[in-house]
């Protein structure tokens, strides 16, 4: 069963940065960047993916900017040695020909949903996972898209499948979308229907399943929780766009060229020495079976068989 994994680049980056002790090469930070490699390797170990690819943020705003001006603006400054980080994860990508994307004006996370629907069309692949710390991505999860998901750190992970969204947030993955319409999001700073917390959320999406079935059915509901949605129903339907992924970006991408093959270990374990990453270095060569005193990486290439298309 051919397998692909998404990661959400930046999202891993940044849990990377802070789960990891200040890391430096010639004064330039790189714990976030070492985090996310040993993400990546954990990921390969775990997961056994055939296929992986990376989704990244762009600068500047994005569409939901424009839709609500107040987008995001209560987060904190991104610390600026995180920052200095960034620009290191599309260009160590490309070094490991690691496929990586990003398109202005779109998040990461549309990304995500677009390829994670063209995939599910693809005959070739048979299941999909998408490794972030942003549980927005749950709408995106059926019986072939899951979620691997960081907990505790790194080290600790959990997958969701459609059950586990239910048993985390108390909505199906379809009803996501309507969950944060009603109750808002601080991370996001979108505003919500004021007043309406989760349960009373989780409750009318349970009994009305969507959002417009709740304001078709205004009359059956409490006047106390009526009246929180009559006020705020421009706020509820704002906040649903906001939420709500974006599924149709028109892409262009081979995911085929996502394969994971010799090149793109080798290319991983030539990133690690040049980064001085020993301990990635050294989980890698033991997956693949290699001497630990080996170095030239010219002469690793020999000792993998040339019929493998997969390592793992």
């Amino acid at each position: 069963m051919s397998h692909l994994v998404i990661i959400d680049g930046h999202a891993i980056a940044h849990r990377a940065y802070h789960s990891i002790p200040p890391l430096s090469l010639n004064a330039q930070p790189v714990n976030a960047i070492y985090g996310f490699y040993s993400m990546v390797l954990s990921s390969i170990d775990q997961l056994k993916p055939d296929y992986l690819l990376v989704c990244l943020d762009s600068p500047g705003p994005t569409f939901r900017n424009d839709e609500f001006i107040g987008y995001r603006a209560k987060r904190k400054p991104t610390d600026h040695d995180l920052v200095s980080q960034l620009p290191l994860l599309s260009q160590t990508l490309e070094k490991t020909g690691i496929p990586s994307l990003s398109m202005g004006g779109f998040e990461a996370d549309d990304l995500i949903g677009t390829l994670a629907k063209k995939a599910q069309k693809k005959k070739f692949i048979q299941k999909i996972t998408i490794i972030t710390g942003d549980k927005d991505l749950m709408q995106l999860v059926n019986k072939k898209v899951s979620l691997f998901v960081p907990i505790r750190g790194l080290s600790e992970t959990k997958t969701y499948d459609p059950a586990g969204v239910l048993e985390k947030l108390g909505v199906t993955p379809p009803q996501v979308v309507d969950l944060k319409a009603l109750m808002g999001d601080m991370s996001d700073s979108y505003p919500g229907v004021t007043g309406v917390g989760p349960k009373t959320a989780i409750d009318l999406l349970t009994k009305y399943q969507n959002l417009d079935n709740i304001y078709t059915h205004l009359d059956e509901i409490s006047d106390n929780v009526k009246e929180k949605l009559i006020k705020d129903k421009n706020n509820a339907y704002l906040s649903q766009k906001l939420a709500t992924l974006i599924c149709n970006i028109p892409l262009k991408f081979k995911f085929r060229s996502a394969r994971l093959n010799q090149d793109k270990f080798l290319g991983l374990l030539s990133l690690f020495e040049e980064y001085h990453f020993k301990s990635l270095s050294s989980r890698l060569k033991r997956r693949l079976n290699f001497e630990e005193n080996t170095k030239p990486v010219k002469t690793l290439k020999q000792k993998i068989d040339p019929n493998q298309s997969s390592l793992f």
